[in-house]
């Protein structure tokens, strides 16, 4: 028995590429709106597209009433009411996935609800699936119970049914490994890249200018910021913190920042275009991220990458992850316990205090992106593992 479906718009395009493999991605949302698995799919999907891969988008309408375009790249972007934790409901997506014509569909874990779906209806309709995992689902107080009772049901059923599972740092391909042999196999390490060209402008390695770009919100206090401010209320040398991102966490911040006489020394610009970012990059002396949780942060933060791209030296907690022992490895920062901050204060103090120190590191940093994390590299990879997985599906199918 076979079932008859309307095609999507995309149908008619889709002709012109018959022989090209057709890639469908759903992170759960989309630039403009600004976070760590928006801007990769970005990334990757700008380039796909301008080296004439046939890909679509389908994600959540966040921010409400965006462009249906962006890079070239075709978005549909899914009416949404509710949101758990950090996850859009968009009741849409699953009838989107069986109407619109695809071979390989690339997903992100941590947002069950566009990872399960797609992957499910990969497996339903024969096609292809990959899971880009970033981080386990946690939580806190009765959000912590709902978070063990995924990663004990819909989690590894997911990971089951994948077809090929990305992970950005070799300690998340050992920990994922670990909960099966079949799981192991499919695993693969692409890390996260950056654009080495946006971000290649000259930094001013002098003055005392701190950058710190996050999500304020309840769901990425792990960033640290809190940590942070507390570091530099012990400082006792002059400073600047400019502090980019926006959430309801903000007000709280603001004032601790406050409350420790510091409220002409830290500056709260909220959200800020990619252009503005660019800049604050250039501007700054030191890009400081206290993560405190590894897990969450998956191994190798974007805007760690962008502000090393950028030639800036930086302090990482070990809660950053991979990246934090590599950039120390690589000379290009400092690495500081996760939660200490007085091991904090003293790296600033160390930094501030030495411009020739935080002008070498600045040059391995650049050095670091340029070996480690190119865009180009990484889409080529990306692509070579859309085709294995699109030939593989079109096997199973005959």
């Amino acid at each position: 028995m076979s079932i008859a479906v309307s095609l999507g718009p995309w149908a008619a395009r889709s002709q012109r590429y018959s022989a090209a493999m057709r890639l469908v991605e759903t992170p759960p949302r989309y630039p403009p709106f600004t976070g760590g698995v928006e801007n990769v799919a970005q990334a990757v999907c700008s380039r796909l597209v301008a080296d004439g891969d046939d890909v679509l988008v389908l994600c959540a309408d966040e921010p409400r009433n965006c462009a249906d375009f962006g890079d070239g790249v075709p978005i549909r972007r899914l009416r949404w009411k509710w949101k758990i934790a950090n996850t859009n409901i968009t009741l849409g997506l699953p009838w989107a996935l069986i109407r619109e014509p695809w071979d390989v569909v690339h997903t992100h874990l941590p947002t069950p609800w566009s990872c399960d779906w797609s992957v499910l209806i990969a497996r339903l309709l024969g096609r292809g699936s990959v899971v880009s995992f970033y981080n386990e689902i946690v939580g806190e107080g009765a959000a912590d119970y709902a978070a063990r009772l995924y990663r004990a049901t819909f989690y590894r059923i997911t990971l089951r049914l994948a077809d090929r599972i990305i992970v950005v740092s070799d300690a998340w391909r050992d920990e994922l490994g670990s909960l099966s042999p079949s799981i192991a196999a499919k695993i693969t390490v692409i890390p996260t890249g950056v654009d080495l060209e946006r971000f290649a402008a000259p930094p001013r390695h002098g003055g005392t200018e701190l950058l710190f770009v996050g999500i304020l919100d309840r769901f990425h206090r792990y960033k640290g910021l809190d940590v942070l401010l507390e570091a530099l209320s012990q400082l006792g040398e002059p400073f600047h913190l400019t502090v980019v991102g926006d959430g309801d966490l903000r007000g709280e911040y603001e004032r601790q920042a406050n409350q420790a006489g510091m409220a002409d020394q830290v500056e709260f610009v909220g959200r800020i275009s990619d252009d503005e970012l660019r800049d604050r990059y250039a501007a700054a002396a030191i890009y400081v991220l206290p993560s405190d949780f590894s897990r969450q942060e998956g191994g190798f933060t974007l805007t760690a990458l962008e502000a090393m791209a950028s030639g800036l030296p930086v302090i990482l907690a070990d809660g950053a992850g991979q990246i934090s022992w590599e950039a120390d490895d690589a000379g290009a920062g400092i690495r500081t316990p996760a939660g200490d901050a007085a091991a904090l204060t003293q790296a600033l103090k160390r930094l501030l205090g030495d411009a020739e120190l935080r002008t070498k590191m600045g040059e391995a940093a650049r050095a670091f992106a340029e070996r480690r994390h190119s865009w180009d590299a990484i889409t080529k990879d990306r692509r070579e593992l859309y085709r294995e997985v699109s030939a593989e599906a079109r096997a199973r199918r005959r």
